[in-house]
């Protein structure tokens, strides 16, 4: 579409304005998050049960692993696979500390092929330094690779726990206390998430008779947002939180300003002076900051401007998300006329194909996850719980952006994730 729109205003006439209106497709979820979920379909008894159930799965965890360390591994994985290890963060850690300091000095030279890639995987994941030679031979380990669509580090766990739950259950050595309790937890935090998101989904939804005004509607939104969080804050003591958060929207707001400038100016920014801005165009540290706000004491001020000086696992992340979308999108908002994309600023720069910047792109998110990998060894430089947050931003881009631009138009596959995720019951 041309610059020159015919926009209603306010007051039902129209006026003129000077933006690049997509061609989006209609949305395909209709009214379905708008309406509350139904209550929680969990009387006391289960209630019960899933408690009991949570403190056997941890006693399982802590036991001695001298007789079968394999076994423990397994355990492990297996709880890591179904999305409950976020109850067992302290006892896993300890697990694992234990089975490093065994292998460091240990080396089991009996050991199967499979415990060994199971051990290599769990102890590299949280951050131990592990000889990557002890993890498979090459032939298979390519082999293995090759076959999959999405390695596990790029997946998202809530997705994968949907999935791991029915391949769990046709292992013959399941663990029946261990898979209950996965369902049940499944079966709770999609319900809380479906209030989630219907709660933000109600945000402007009695102010759509005031569109397409929409800055005015958008402004109030943000503003009532961040008081309401000041008011949580407050009561913890932890304001400054809100005022992070606020920095980090002024921040997002101001690059915002120099890609319309750029646009309207028709200018091509070189890759040095396009990805300062376009990192933090993506709302990745914006995303990262407001998480912060309401995240356990292990977030503290340090917390805060460490994210702010942008470290390279936060840069590598913001850096998937940008250089994944445009090369995905480019051509669809080229149509419609919009800021030069990392391809068309590459191509410009360098006077290349497009192909050849989609390579040298593709390249550079490569190298990216190798960064985020990095940032997970030991000693880190930030608390687990905000590393692992900023590595599910980057999971997020390879889910919705792999093969096709599943944000603006949701194809099957977006649609089964959200569904399995978010609509469909688990059967206990």
């Amino acid at each position: 579409m041309s610059s020159g729109n015919l926009v209603p205003s306010q007051d039902g006439n129209l006026s003129k304005e000077s933006r690049h209106l997509a061609n989006f497709v209609p949305d395909v979820w209709g009214d379905t998050f708008l309406v509350p979920p139904p209550q929680l379909d969990m009387d006391d008894i289960t209630r019960s049960e899933y408690q009991e159930l949570k403190e056997q799965v941890r006693r399982m965890l802590v036991t001695s692993l001298d007789d079968n360390p394999s076994q423990k591994l397994d355990l492990i994985d297996a709880v890591q696979r179904l999305g409950v290890d976020y109850h067992f963060d302290k006892e896993i850690e300890d697990a694992l500390q234990i089975i490093h300091l065994h292998h460091c000095n240990h080396t089991q030279i009996d050991d199967d092929l499979y415990t060994t890639a199971v051990r290599f995987l769990l102890l590299r994941e949280h951050g131990f330094h592990v000889d990557s030679q002890t993890k498979v031979d090459y032939p298979l380990s390519t082999q293995i690779a090759n076959a999959l669509n999405r390695p596990l580090r790029k997946s998202l766990p809530r997705l994968v726990a949907r999935s791991f739950i029915s391949i769990y259950q046709g292992y013959g050595t399941h663990n029946q206390n261990l898979l209950k309790f996965a369902k049940l937890d499944f079966k709770i935090v999609q319900h809380l998430h479906g209030k989630e998101i219907n709660e933000l989904t109600r945000w402007d939804i009695n102010c759509i008779d005031q569109l397409p005004d929409y800055m005015k509607v958008w402004f109030k939104e943000v503003l009532k947002v961040f008081k309401d969080m000041e008011d949580l804050m407050c009561k913890e003591g932890k304001e400054y939180h809100v005022q992070f958060a606020i920095k980090a929207m002024k921040q997002q707001s101001e690059v915002y300003f120099a890609e319309a400038k750029w646009l309207h100016e028709n200018y091509i920014p070189t890759m040095e002076e396009y990805m300062p801005i376009a990192l933090i165009s993506t709302g990745y540290l914006n995303a990262t900051i407001a998480s912060f706000v309401a995240m356990d004491d292990t977030v503290t001020k340090d917390t805060f401007i460490w994210a702010f000086n942008v470290p390279k696992i936060l840069r590598a992340s913001s850096a998937i998300c940008r250089l994944t979308d445009d090369v995905v999108t480019h051509k669809f908002e080229q149509e419609r006329g919009h800021v030069s994309s990392a391809v068309e600023c590459y191509m410009n720069q360098y006077g290349t194909s497009m192909q050849t910047a989609y390579e040298e792109l593709f390249k550079q998110v490569n190298d990216a996850w190798k960064d985020i990998n990095e940032g997970f060894l030991k000693p880190t430089a930030a608390p687990a719980s905000v590393l692992y947050l900023i590595l599910n931003l980057a999971r997020v881009m390879d889910v919705l952006y792999k093969g096709e631009d599943a944000y603006t138009r949701a194809g099957n596959s977006a649609k089964t994730s959200i569904t399995a995720l978010l609509i469909d019951p688990i059967s206990i």
